[in-house]
């Protein structure tokens, strides 16, 4: 059902014209935040161009699942994922709803979000999905021109 609102939300165009629709959201969630078990906000966004762009996956719209072409990657080195083991698609699009471009799910999104938690790069804020990008996340995201 949430690929079938995602899909749908990529077709639709905005429901006002733009000198009238609001100012975009701000705060804690647009940084970083879960995703039903994935990482999203700016992090994630930027964590799926750079996964995109070094080959890792290929390029996929929202709500498309695809194939993990290599796990050799640096950043996923650095966070220990060397094989992906989970129920779904390898990787799917997730349409990222305060930026209105994708984020990685699947497998692999999960695996990244697990990774930066239990790393110490991200912690959970209290009381919600807000992720909070850890002293250690910043100098290891800083790595990759992340953060």
């Amino acid at each position: 059902m949430a690929q079938l609102v995602e899909a749908l939300a990529a077709l639709a165009p905005p429901r006002l014209p733009s000198r009238l629709q609001p100012e975009p959201p701000s705060g804690p969630l647009l940084r970083a935040r879960a995703c039903y078990g994935h990482l999203a906000g700016r992090l994630g966004i930027d964590l799926a161009e750079l996964l995109r762009k070094d080959g890792v996956v290929g390029e996929l719209a929202p709500g498309e699942t695809g194939e993990v072409r290599t796990l050799d990657h640096p950043l996923l080195t650095a966070l220990g994922i060397m094989e992906l083991r989970g129920a779904g698609p390898p990787v799917r699009a997730c349409l990222d709803w305060s930026h209105g471009t994708a984020h990685l799910a699947g497998v692999l999104g999960s695996a990244l979000l697990t990774a930066l938690l239990d790393e110490g790069w991200l912690r959970r804020r209290p009381g919600g999905r807000a992720l909070r990008v850890t002293e250690a996340g910043r100098r290891g995201l800083a790595e990759y021109d992340l953060g």
